[in-house]
């Protein structure tokens, strides 16, 4: 073989190497991808759990009367975490908002629970609604 040969063949494998250096990178960026995927997953099932759970704590809570009038909203958070969302009341003089909690994953066939906070954010009173 010439010179000519061998550089053409030497290129030849460089670029086949290159290519498949390219591949495995691509193949390996996606594999990454995949178990960051799989992590987020198992991180966002481990927080539907913990929703659900503390959500089942306040229905028990509040059917065996053991949720009092007067708990700060900050300490109602750290035992039940945080509420489906929060409305502010402009209408009612002892209300200053409504707070909802529910099944994290049951939006029309679950119980509800309304926690209503004063001024003062101390619960104030609470809804209970079953579901249908």
């Amino acid at each position: 073989m010439d010179a000519k040969a061998l550089k053409t063949i030497f290129l030849a494998w460089c670029i086949i190497f290159f290519l498949e250096g390219c591949s495995f990178t691509t193949h390996y960026e996606q594999l990454m991808l995949l178990e960051r995927l799989g992590d987020s997953q198992h991180e966002i099932e481990d927080y539907i759990e913990e929703q659900r759970d503390s959500f089942f704590k306040l229905r028990d809570d509040i059917k065996n009367n053991r949720l009092k009038i007067g708990i700060p909203k900050r300490k109602i958070l750290s035992i039940y975490g945080e509420p489906i969302f929060c409305k502010d009341i402009a209408n009612e003089t002892d209300v200053k908002e409504t707070c909802l909690y529910r099944h994290p994953l049951q939006y029309f066939s679950t119980d509800m629970i309304y926690l209503k906070f004063d001024k003062e954010q101390n619960l104030c009173s609470w809804e209970f609604i079953p579901a249908p």
